[in-house]
């Protein structure tokens, strides 16, 4: 019998910024004790003086992935020897749904139905759940940066066209060379001063890729430009690359901490996720982030509710339903990642690419044929992902 079948006590947590309420059941449904507690170090004390008395290896507890107010009373129990699981508090609202139709809600009731959950779903509850939190976090700065790092091209590109408009149409001015170049010489009028040593000194400095441009093109290129120079402009343009070689440091660090956590916990998945044309490792990184474990939803209707793409139902008079736009209610960094992959897929799958063509000759817009082949994807990457299967383009 393995530890999960054992466990005879279940800890139901529901967490806010300045306190929490826990409610503890046994394997019968009945509850043990009702009691909430101050999120600060005596609140985490008096919770652990509730629990002593159980047996630690037959009890298990569950918080709700509330932003980021879980993770100190998480670290906490973890480091005094409790097993925490962290669940999504969709999965906690679908298992309320389908019990009861009352809309009765309380922390003491919520904290209640956690407990319930975890008795009745403890196969399939997450044990890395705190870590892909952080993680997600992490994720999520990355694509600021990376956004950030768009924007940073775009602001570079306008003040290059003053003080160098022609180095764009002959080089690309973000190269490690040009960048280094670019920090100290960034207008035509100061190239032009330039002998062509000094401009190959600076072209040598760097490693990898070297700057596709002789040092006399470009003085000669300089020579003739109409760009001119301005000390007020060429120092914005420093700061902006300054910027620039921060937030591409950064993106790397970080493309490291991801690449090394998808590896350590979904190596396989990843590997079946990137077998579909279309998805790249870093879509395929920030869904299964975001996702945790695909296999705790019971099927795909359950992780399309999740993501929020699923159809909103709109009521006409008293009986007649139709669907309406997709709910929103779920992962909006899931939704975007999703759009980001049907978008690809239908680029370089047939398969995706044909049922598009399908959606937008029944006169769906552009948006919604791709929410509609994201969907289709995501009940392909369902069923791969829970059956280990890869992919090929017959896959229905």
């Amino acid at each position: 019998m393995n530890s999960e079948q054992q466990k005879k006590y279940f800890v139901g947590i529901d967490i806010s910024k300045d306190s929490f309420d826990a409610t503890l059941i046994d394997d019968h449904q009945k509850k043990l004790f009702y009691q909430k507690f101050t999120m600060d170090k005596n609140g985490f004390k008096s919770f652990f003086q509730k629990l002593e008395r159980f047996d630690k290896a037959l009890l298990q507890i569950t918080v709700e992935s509330t932003g980021v107010y879980f993770i100190s009373l998480y670290n906490y129990l973890i480091n005094t020897g409790f097993s925490i699981s962290v669940v999504n508090p969709l999965l906690v609202h679908n298992f309320h749904k389908s019990m009861s139709l009352r809309k009765t809600k309380t922390d003491k009731k919520d904290s209640f139905i956690i407990a319930l959950f975890t008795l009745k779903n403890l196969e399939i509850l997450s044990k890395h759940s705190k870590q892909t939190s952080t993680m997600r976090r992490l994720c999520r700065e990355r694509d600021k940066i990376s956004e950030e790092i768009a924007k940073v091209k775009t602001e570079m590109k306008a003040d290059l066209n003053v003080l160098f408009p022609e180095l764009e149409k002959h080089i690309g001015p973000f190269t490690k060379s040009m960048l280094l170049f670019l920090e100290k010489h960034s207008s035509a009028t100061s190239i032009r001063k330039l002998r062509t040593t000094q401009i190959d000194a600076v072209f040598n400095k760097t490693k990898g890729n070297k700057v596709r441009m002789k040092s006399v093109e470009l003085k000669k290129l300089a020579r003739d430009s109409i760009g001119n120079g301005d000390k007020y402009l060429e120092k914005v343009l420093y700061s902006k690359i300054q910027r620039l070689k921060l937030y591409q440091e950064l993106n790397k660090e970080f493309d490291l901490d991801i690449s090394s956590f998808v590896d350590q916990n979904w190596n396989t998945d990843f590997d079946i996720l990137t077998s579909i044309k279309g998805i790249g490792k870093i879509t395929a990184q920030k869904f299964l982030i975001e996702v945790d474990d695909i296999r705790n939803f019971n099927n795909h209707k359950q992780l399309t509710a999740f993501m929020g793409t699923d159809p909103s139902l709109k009521q006409s008079g008293t009986s007649i339903m139709y669907q309406g736009k997709i709910s929103k209610r779920g992962n909006k960094y899931l939704r975007k990642t999703l759009f980001q992959m049907a978008v690809s897929c239908i680029r370089n799958d047939s398969t995706f690419n044909a049922y598009y063509h399908k959606k937008r000759n029944e006169k769906k817009k552009y948006k919604q044929a791709v929410i509609a082949t994201g969907n289709k994807l995501l009940r392909v990457i369902y069923s791969m992902l829970t059956k280990e299967n890869y992919y090929c383009e017959s896959y229905r």
